[in-house]
């Protein structure tokens, strides 16, 4: 091999160490996402089997209300979610299709609002309209709709079948928090929709129900998936607002960790209890990515 052939593979060269610089620039926050994702949860899970070595954690999973609170987080999660589709579908087609362009923008950042505060000042937000001397309770009982003030905040949610809805106040809670994180993902989506493919549609007879069904809905599934894998799995671990929404009655599993680490001193309990529910969230949720046909809606979005 000539000196010139040398030269061009030595790692020692100009485009050597540009080479190895790009693949330490990239290697670098990439090693240190993950130690910093994968160490906290190594020591969860040793913490969750000892002491000395142990799997009782695990089988206590099982008993009392354990299953029942997971179950509750996983449907309240679900639930929340449709919500938010449901309201961002038309919002954002009216926006990206309908709204004036030199409207667009200032909407678009009013509906980016919740993000710029605190989850705890958004929560006591709906302490503050909802409770019984609160504002809504005030227009109501000033107005005579009602004779004495609605019992708003920190109601009990409703079963329908295995599903739990939540409460009112904890809904609107929700809804209020991670909304935004959906009207964001679906407003790309939608302003990538073809929208002479909804005017020939309408043109050749089709109704709104057949228009949505037929060329909104698979223009836009991709962010429609995107926003809820974005939002599901922190509203099912939600903390700080089924700690000031929600009833008694409502409780979800972060609270009920919360109350292991801190109040019960059961660490190893908590720790495994945290590890199960990420686990279930997890599969459920990479189960649903890797079906085919979300993994083309994403790959289009």
């Amino acid at each position: 091999m000539s000196r010139r052939t040398d030269r061009r593979w030595w790692p020692s060269t100009p485009a050597g160490r540009r080479t190895l610089a790009d693949v330490g620039v990239a290697a670098l926050p990439t090693l240190l996402a993950v130690a910093l994702g994968v160490i906290p949860l190594g020591v969860l899970f040793v913490e969750s089997v000892s002491p000395p070595v142990t799997l009782a954690n695990y089988a206590a999973l099982g008993e009392s209300v354990y299953p029942t609170i997971m179950l509750r987080s996983l449907s309240i999660g679900a639930v929340v979610t449709v919500v938010c589709l449901a309201v961002a579908y038309p919002v954002t087609y009216w926006l990206a299709h309908r709204c004036p362009v030199r409207y667009r923008l200032p909407l678009l950042i009013s509906f980016t609002l919740p993000l710029w505060l605190n989850y705890v000042v958004l929560n006591y937000t709906w302490v503050w309209l909802l409770a019984e001397d609160g504002l809504v309770n005030a227009f109501l009982t000033g107005t005579g709709i009602v004779g004495q003030p609605l019992d708003l905040l920190r109601d009990a949610g409703v079963g329908v079948g295995p599903l739990e809805l939540p409460g009112l106040s904890l809904g609107l809670g929700f809804v209020h928090i991670y909304l935004p994180y959906v009207l964001l993902t679906m407003y790309v989506s939608m302003e990538r929709l073809d929208y002479r493919q909804v005017e020939a549609a309408r043109d050749l007879g089709a109704g709104p129900i057949r228009v949505f069904r037929d060329v909104v809905l698979p223009g836009t599934y991709g962010g429609a998936v995107a926003g809820a894998l974005i939002v599901y799995a922190r509203i099912a671990g939600a903390f700080a607002t089924p700690q000031i929404l929600a009833a008694p009655s409502e409780q979800m599993i972060a609270q009920v960790i919360a109350t292991q680490f801190y109040d019960v001193l059961d660490y190893p309990f908590a720790a495994a209890l945290s590890v199960a529910f990420l686990v279930i969230v997890v599969v459920g949720l990479g189960m649903g990515a890797m079906s085919s046909d979300v993994r083309a809606a994403l790959a289009r979005w």
